[in-house]
């Protein structure tokens, strides 16, 4: 269970970093941040951040995953933001996941479930 959840997290960096590189340019995507996993909910949730404190990223997490674990497959949801300025989507498309960002993306954080 611990090297699937290594691989995971790993795996959920470099996707995130892929992504962050195509919106924002690879300069840009350099600057996220692995913030480990936490449990929440039930499930653990690998926890990526840009321009965000980890310990910020890990607490909405923890706030959010609750609802993130109770989408029903293929879901997808906007969120309040428990952070000024950003917006939040939740879904379950494969895996049950979030992120929030402000407008361009300059900060942002991501969650998928490890399990």
């Amino acid at each position: 269970m611990i090297g699937s959840t290594k691989f995971l997290a790993k795996f959920a960096v470099g996707v995130t970093l892929s992504l962050l590189a195509l919106t924002t340019g690879a300069a840009s995507a350099q600057a996220a941040t692995s913030c480990g996993v936490v449990t929440a909910a039930g499930h653990p949730w690998i926890v990526v951040a840009k321009a965000v404190p980890c310990s910020t990223a890990r607490h909405v997490v923890q706030g959010l995953a609750a609802r993130t674990a109770a989408l029903r497959t293929g879901a997808t949801v906007t969120v309040s933001s428990p952070l000024r300025g950003f917006y939040c989507v939740l879904a379950s498309h494969g895996k049950p996941g979030g992120s929030c960002a402000t407008p361009g993306a300059a900060k942002s954080l991501l969650w998928i479930v490890a399990a």
